[in-house]
């Protein structure tokens, strides 16, 4: 599923979403939403214009696809919502979207996205992994590249490593899982205090970790070639390094919050978007009682 808006970067997003769904050997649903104006009579015409110019704007899309991709099925849709509620009640509903794509504003050549307030509240409501496309970022998959994922080992690494195993697996790219950690300064005292290396035993502990999660998934996907980087590092930063060095797509995790104040996105991810210049996947994901246990055990980095 794609949204789209006539911009530039939603444009790259349908074409990276139309790639993607050629690959997976799914359909594409285009949607553009519009939200339903009360207005006095006088404005009513300027309304009207409006909605014709949104069902010109889906039905180039649709034929923008339809001529690169013939073999693609596609279904393009306009709903009068707002552009926050209609992604993401159509990407919940069963059998619902496999992913979610959407066009995001860069920042610059180097830099990650502007995410709009819309995005920002999809990717926090969603259930399905969102990707975020910059304008130019619009093809997936070129030769030579990698795919970078954002692993913690003690929660989300199931769902994050299974998309961005499908998506190397796919693309016929190498994966790179990156799980950045940091050490607590009180460790690093209470480590020169008693003459003991406590950065290099946990580099070793941190390295066992990220092999932990991600052997299983070396041999469900035996021809993906993976390297593996456990760094002392903050998160962030270390993905916003390797995917200015290469990157095809980074695909991080999202945990699904349910506060009363509402759902958001994690200070990671937030720190990805704006960080990192290639399309993104954000995938949620449910922190459960073992992965609870796990990361008051092994004192991980969120």
């Amino acid at each position: 599923m794609v949204g789209v808006d006539g911009s530039p970067e939603s444009l790259a997003a349908l074409e990276w979403g139309a790639e993607e769904a050629v690959g997976r050997g799914v359909a594409l649903k285009v949607v553009l939403a519009w939200p339903r104006v009360v207005t006095p009579l006088s404005v009513l015409g300027a309304v009207d214009l409006a909605h014709r110019q949104a069902d010109v704007t889906l039905r180039e899309a649709e034929l923008r696809v339809r001529e690169r991709w013939p073999e693609l099925g596609v279904v393009a849709v306009q709903v009068p919502h707002d552009p926050e509620r209609e992604p993401v009640e159509e990407a919940g509903e069963e059998p619902g979207a496999e992913i979610l794509v959407l066009g995001s504003r860069g920042l610059g050549a180097v830099s990650g996205f502007l995410v709009g307030s819309v995005s920002q509240r999809v990717l926090a409501k969603v259930g399905c992994p969102v990707v975020l496309v910059r304008r130019g970022e619009g093809e997936a998959g070129e030769a030579g590249r990698e795919v970078v994922a954002g692993v913690d080992p003690y929660e989300g690494a199931e769902e994050v490593l299974a998309h961005a195993f499908g998506v190397a697996e796919r693309w016929g790219l190498p994966l790179r899982a990156v799980y950045g950690w940091t050490l607590p300064v009180a460790y690093q005292y209470a480590g020169i205090a008693a003459s003991v290396d406590v950065s290099g035993e946990m580099q070793a502990f941190a390295e066992g970790e990220l092999t932990r999660v991600v052997q299983p998934w070396r041999a469900r996907y035996p021809g993906v070639t993976v390297v593996e980087e456990a760094l002392n590092a903050r998160p962030a930063k270390v993905l916003a390094e390797r995917a200015a060095a290469g990157a095809e797509l980074v695909v991080i995790g999202r945990r699904v919050r349910r506060s009363p104040l509402g759902a958001h996105v994690g200070a990671v991810a937030h720190s990805v978007l704006h960080h990192v210049p290639c399309p993104v996947a954000v995938v949620p994901y449910e922190r459960t009682p073992d992965e609870k246990r796990e990361r008051e055990a092994g004192g991980g980095d969120e």
